[in-house]
């Protein structure tokens, strides 16, 4: 949908382009933005930062704890080493999930914005459920012209699935039914222009 000087929100994530995030700024959002999601896929990688710093990759520090005897290991290490997994975990799902919107939506929608060069950004109405949901961010009142492509959070595959299982069901996120569950939390993206 195709807006002129349309007031949306954004929820700001810390370190997320904090340059770009300033009061009474302007930036375009086109095909040389590259998102947090879109950052996701690239940017993935399983690697710790151990006490030297050197990256390292998890699996590999496991594989050496494991080898020399975990009940041998420090407790406190062995939390840090579980943290570190479970950090890894969530971004390998959150990534699989963007892979998968992005070859669905390159292969059946490609009229559509990529999630990976728009900005996310949200309507009065579902201002309170995202801020109460992302909480601690904040909150810019925006001015856009450009274009709004709208979906819902309920349409983001599910981080149990396969990424074949998510391919499929992210069909419906490019081609959403707006059920009163999906309107209220409804996913909307901006770009300056579809490519």
């Amino acid at each position: 949908m195709e807006v002129k000087n349309k007031t949306m929100f954004h929820i700001h994530q810390s370190n997320e382009y904090d340059d770009l995030w300033q009061e009474n700024n302007e930036f375009i959002v086109d095909h040389n933005f590259i998102s947090k999601c879109g950052r996701a896929i690239p940017d993935f990688n399983t690697n710790i930062y151990l006490m030297n710093e050197d990256p390292c990759s998890l699996s590999w520090v496991i594989k050496h704890y494991l080898e020399e005897g975990i009940e041998k290991q420090d407790p406190k290490l062995i939390h840090s080493l579980l943290e570190d997994a479970f950090m890894i975990i969530s971004n390998a799902n959150r990534t699989k999930c963007e892979a998968a919107l992005e070859i669905c939506r390159r292969q059946l929608f490609p009229m559509l914005p990529s999630r990976l060069h728009s900005i996310w950004v949200t309507d009065q109405a579902c201002l309170d459920f995202w801020s109460h949901r992302l909480l601690g961010k904040e909150i810019f009142e925006l001015d856009l012209t450009g274009n709004l492509f709208k979906s819902s959070d309920i349409y983001i595959p599910d981080d149990r699935l396969t990424l074949e299982e998510a391919l499929k069901q992210t069909e419906d996120y490019w081609n959403p039914v707006f059920t009163p569950e999906a309107e209220e939390k409804k996913n909307i993206y901006f770009k300056e222009k579809y490519l």
